[in-house]
């Protein structure tokens, strides 16, 4: 093969190639429609990077394991989990005056490495965000509360990105979930 040859086939590659990022990327930036968020998803990754470029999230430990909940009637439901959890016995009483001050300690661990809240949800097409409408969380200030996050499909894994902060100040925080096909 000569060398005129070889340029117009790696040419061609090169064409074909281009041609099939850009179509993958457009699939990937089209609008999240509501029959795409529809379903369980899994936590696979959390990552941030905060004004002062750390990566260490102060609200969720690294290798935090989730799952959020669409339902298609507008319920959702979302759990993230600390990894490492301490474990202890069951306790005989919820309530806070009973128990050893060790079940308290315990207690307070174990609402440091959970996260919760269910509410209804409603879709921005247009704008691709979603938006919780909290009706009952862990954290009882949360109750009344609606978060709009920013979503985006890539690869087939749904992305929740929410920035805030100051141009030059920014605060990135993704959550990438992977669709739960069984249990």
């Amino acid at each position: 093969m000569n060398l005129s040859r070889c340029a117009q086939a790696l040419e061609a590659v090169l064409i074909f190639s281009l041609a099939s990022m850009l179509q993958a990327t457009a699939a990937d930036t089209a609008p999240v429609t509501r029959d795409q968020l529809i379903g369980a998803w899994r936590l696979v990754a959390l990552e941030y990077v905060g004004p002062d470029r750390s990566k260490v999230d102060p609200f969720y430990q690294r290798d935090s394991t989730g799952l959020i909940v669409y339902d298609p009637s507008g319920w959702m439901s979302v759990h993230i989990v600390g990894p490492h959890r301490q474990a202890w016995k069951v306790p005989v009483s919820r309530l806070p005056t009973t128990g050893t001050p060790e079940d308290s300690a315990l207690k307070a661990a174990a609402f440091d490495t959970y996260y919760a809240y269910f509410g209804t949800w409603s879709l921005d097409e247009a704008r691709s965000v979603v938006t919780h409408h909290v009706i009952s969380a862990l954290l009882p200030a949360e109750e009344g509360q609606d978060y709009g996050q920013q979503i985006s499909l890539d690869n087939g894994r749904l992305v929740f990105t929410n920035r805030s902060g100051p141009a030059g100040r920014e605060t990135v925080r993704r959550k990438v979930w992977e669709r739960v096909l069984s249990p």
